[in-house]
């Protein structure tokens, strides 16, 4: 049996790994879209949940992400779903930063329930990355598809030399 070069190997294991990625959501457009507001999406929304501004794992450790994850089990995960299901169940009166205004409150005012207020901001989202709208299902490219697409042109042209 011929051995495979490891560009084609690569290729096909590339296919396979990047067809189990998830995108991450982003956090501030489900807390608007769940209680109704339209905030805007500037990088200092993220100290909402996040220590800095940049956010990354291990970072979200601000009063109001551990209330919600001592109050409803929200594990600070990528879970879209478990944000808004916390989110719905909010205490019309709990204040985890202690200022007198209660949490949902501040995030339906654009503030920050765990501490100061953010601010204006960039127009940028979390770690400088430009935010824009979810592609619609279906639309762009499928970067499995390409990644296996480009191995099975390798393996073609790879057993074509070898002809």
């Amino acid at each position: 049996m011929r051995r495979l070069p490891v560009s084609v190997l690569l290729g096909l294991v590339s296919a396979s790994w990047l067809g189990l990625a998830q995108a991450t959501p982003e956090y501030p457009s489900v807390i608007d879209a769940t209680l109704g507001v339209s905030c805007g999406q500037p990088a200092s929304r993220c100290l909402i949940c996040h220590t800095t501004a940049r956010g990354g794992q291990g970072t979200a450790e601000q009063a109001f992400v551990r209330y919600l994850g001592d109050t409803f089990n929200f594990n600070r995960g990528h879970d879209a779903n478990a944000l808004r299901s916390a989110l719905t169940r909010l205490d019309a009166t709990h204040d985890s930063d202690g200022d007198g205004e209660p949490d949902k409150q501040e995030l339906l005012d654009c503030g920050n329930p765990s501490g100061d207020d953010l601010g204006g901001g960039p127009t940028y989202g979390c770690d400088g990355a430009q935010l824009a709208p979810p592609p619609a299902p279906g639309a762009g490219r499928n970067p499995a598809l390409s990644a296996l697409a480009l191995s099975v042109a390798a393996l073609l042209a790879y057993f074509g030399r070898r002809r």
